[in-house]
Order: structure tokens, then C-alpha cells, then sequence
């Protein structure tokens, strides 16, 4: 009876191994696939960088054969290095799921040594007690049995016991080669990782290339000094401009909101249920704009689809000669002519051509306002109610007056906010 007791905890411990094994296997494999997928995407973006960056590279050299000053060459040098910048980011990023991939292998790797330990162990166990036990012990058990029933039983114990040692040899060597396997896996990982932080390397020595270019450049834009306070006082106008712009809309717009609440109020005394749904839906409408930016905060959808910002929101110092200009919105380097979408439901409430920024068009959201700036097309007109992924028009070309860039702002309770508060991480 000792035998058989022996024999039971052997075949259970083995099956729990082996249940075990399969379970780490599959948590193991699911989580390193979603690193891979992970690592493909970051790859993908990089590459559209990579073809952004060449882009601009090419104009960069444009530039200095065209033109005899620097000007334009430092603007394109500028988004140039922006877009450096985030492909470094990106490839830091996509060292950092490898760098996750590798502990996560490893682990596995000490898992499955340690299973495979416990395998041979078991088998070094069964291969014992079959020593010690030998064909003549196996004999004398089955002829000292004292009844037929118990000869059948014990032979069954026998032949279960060395299937049981036949299984736990072809668990040994598949423990084995799964080791080997999540062992080849590492190495991937690592040749992997030695490639991106090489071209981490060489992108940061491009990127310092660059700089050391922009800081030429810089030098030669100062002694244009004239040209630039000119630029300084339209970048002030425009600025001017786009405010007074607003105050008149708002102005009109609270006339308008005075307007339509007068006019909600008097839907709800309306008798007949069917048209004062339909009249207070219809005078309500606006309120559900604003509810709707407000809740998206932080979550809104850029509205191009790069991400790389020029020229950020706030107090500007100009690298030239340390002049502070205010900048109400952010220029998001893009394609040219790319498509532009509303980032959240409203309505055209104004199309119109602003020195400093291009044409616009400004789209109502409530109490909320979305500015899209510096447009080469247009294909909506005011009045035009839009959803959220709406197309507006398209961005800045190398004719328009900012470049290839779209000018977004945000004006919230009457004065313009930082749109990257308001935008989706990057």
C-alpha cells in the first residue's frame, strides 16, 4: 500500500507541473505578444517620422541653395529638430518595451529552470525507486500477491508507473526545448535593444549636427535685426487682432445666447407636447456642445494627425535677441495640406483671413471656442454644424503665411487657454 500511495503522489505532483507549466507558458506568451504589438506601433511611428524628417531634411538644403539669407532655413531647421525630438522620444519609448519585454522573458526563463529542475527530480525519484526496485522485485510483488484481484491491481500500479516514467522523460525534453526557445526569444530581445539605442546614438549625434546648424543660422538671422522687430510687431498685431476679433464675436454671441435662452424659456410654456419637445431640443442644443468639450478635457482629438508642436502656447522669447511675444494657440508642424478635423461637436461660427494666422475658421462649442489657423482650404461656411472627426479644410502649405503648419488655439471663458491641456497626450 506504501507503493501505491507513492506512486499516486508522484503522478499528481507531475500533473500539477505540467497544468502549471502550460499556465505560465500561455500568461508568458499572451503578454510578450502584446510587447511586440506594442514595439510594431512604436516602430510605425517612428518611421512616419523618420519620412517627416527626411522631408524637412530636403528642404533644410533647399533652402540654403535658394536663398541668400537664413530666415526661412531656420524656420524649417526649427520644425526639423521638433521632429528629431520626437522621434528620440519615440525610440526611448520603444527601448523601454523592449528593456519590459527582456524582464519579462527573463522571468519566464527562471520559471521554466526552475520547472524543468523539478521535472528531472521527479524523474531522478521514479528512475530510483525503479533501481531499486528491479524486475525481480516487480515479479516477487506481483507472485507474493494474495489474491488474483490484488495481483491485478498491482500490476496496474507497475504498468501505470512506467508510463508515468515515459511521460515525465518527454516532459523533460519538452521543459527543454521551450527553455531553449524563451532562451532564443532573450537573445532576439537583446539584439533588438542593441539596435535602437545604436540608432538612439546616431540620432542624437544628427540631432546635436542640427543644433549646431540652428546656432549658425541664429547668428546670421541677428544681423537682420530690423526684419525681425518687424516680425515682433505683427506677431503683436496679429495677436491684437485676433482679440478684437473675438470680442466683437462675443459680443454678438452673448446677444444671441440672451436671445436663445429667451427663446428656450418660452418653448417649455409652449401647450402642445410634440412641438415644445421639438423647440426646447432645437434651443438647447448649444448647452449640449459645451457639456460635451468640457467632459473631453484632456482627452480631445488632435486635430491633424501629428503631434509635433513648432511653436508652443504662452510667453515666447525669440532665440535671436531675447524679445517676449505672447502666442494664444500652439503650431503643430503637419504635411502639407493634411486634413483638418473638429475636435468636438459645434457649429462654424466665423470664416474669415487674419494677418499673423492665415485664414480661420473659429468654431463655437458653447461657452468654448476651437480656432484652426493658417488653412490652405476650406470646405465649410458659417453655420455649418459639425461632429466631433468633421472635416474643416486643410493645413498650411510652404505659400500659406505660417508654413507648413496648422495654428490651433482654445479661448475658454473669454481668454485663450493651452490647447495641449485640452488635447490627448501624445
Amino acid at each position: 500500500m506504501r507503493l501505491s500511495s507513492y506512486i499516486k503522489t508522484v503522478i499528481t505532483v507531475c500533473v500539477a507541473v505540467l497544468l502549471s507549466s502550460n499556465v505560465f507558458a500561455q500568461s508568458y506568451q499572451e503578454r510578450r505578444e502584446q510587447l511586440l504589438r506594442d514595439q510594431k506601433n512604436t516602430r510605425a511611428e517612428i518611421n512616419v517620422l523618420e519620412a517627416r524628417i527626411k522631408n524637412y531634411q530636403q528642404r533644410v538644403n533647399q533652402a540654403e541653395e535658394r536663398f541668400d539669407r537664413s530666415y526661412e532655413q531656420f524656420q524649417f531647421l526649427n520644425n526639423l529638430i521638433a521632429l528629431q525630438d520626437d522621434k528620440i522620444n519615440s525610440l526611448q519609448e520603444e527601448q523601454n518595451q523592449i528593456d519590459a519585454e527582456i524582464a519579462l522573458t527573463q522571468k519566464e526563463i527562471e520559471l521554466r529552470e526552475l520547472e524543468l529542475e523539478q521535472l528531472i527530480e521527479n524523474y531522478k525519484q521514479i528512475v530510483l525507486y525503479a533501481y531499486k526496485n528491479g524486475r525481480s522485485g516487480n515479479l516477487e510483488m506481483l507472485l507474493t500477491s494474495e489474491s488474483i484481484n490484488q495481483m491485478l491491481v498491482r500490476s496496474n500500479y507497475l504498468r501505470r508507473f512506467d508510463e508515468q516514467k515515459t511521460k515525465q522523460a518527454d516532459a523533460i525534453n519538452e521543459a527543454k526545448r521551450e527553455l531553449d526557445k524563451v532562451k532564443k526569444n532573450l537573445e532576439d530581445s537583446y539584439k533588438r535593444n542593441r539596435d535602437v539605442l545604436t540608432e538612439i546614438q546616431q540620432e542624437k549625434n544628427e540631432l546635436a549636427d542640427q543644433r549646431q546648424q540652428q546656432e549658425q543660422t541664429v547668428e546670421e538671422i541677428k544681423q537682420e535685426r530690423s526684419t525681425w522687430l518687424a516680425e515682433l510687431r505683427k506677431t503683436r498685431e496679429a495677436k491684437e487682432g485676433l482679440e478684437n476679433t473675438f470680442q466683437e464675436l462675443e459680443q454678438a454671441e452673448a446677444e444671441a445666447e440672451a436671445e436663445r435662452l429667451r427663446k428656450l424659456e418660452e418653448a417649455r410654456n409652449i401647450a402642445d407636447t410634440g412641438r415644445r419637445t421639438a423647440e426646447v431640443e432645437r434651443y438647447s442644443e448649444l448647452s449640449e456642445y459645451e457639456e460635451s468639450f468640457a467632459e473631453a478635457k484632456g482627452q480631445l482629438s488632435w486635430p491633424v494627425s501629428s503631434t509635433t508642436i513648432a511653436r508652443k502656447f504662452g510667453r515666447v522669447r525669440n532665440p535671436l535677441y531675447g524679445t517676449i511675444t505672447e502666442h494664444p494657440g500652439i503650431d503643430i508642424v503637419s504635411e502639407s495640406g493634411s486634413e483638418v478635423k473638429a475636435v468636438s461637436d459645434g457649429y462654424v461660427t466665423q470664416i474669415l483671413p487674419m494677418r499673423g494666422y492665415g485664414e480661420v475658421v473659429i468654431v463655437k462649442h458653447g461657452a468654448y471656442h476651437t480656432v484652426y489657423g493658417n488653412l490652405s482650404q476650406i470646405d465649410v461656411e458659417t453655420g455649418t454644424v459639425l461632429k466631433k472627426g468633421d472635416f474643416i479644410g486643410r493645413s498650411g502649405t510652404a505659400q500659406t503665411e505660417l508654413g507648413e503648419v496648422l495654428f490651433f488655439a482654445v479661448r475658454v471663458d473669454r481668454e485663450f487657454v493651452n490647447p495641449e491641456v485640452w488635447l490627448a497626450d501624445r
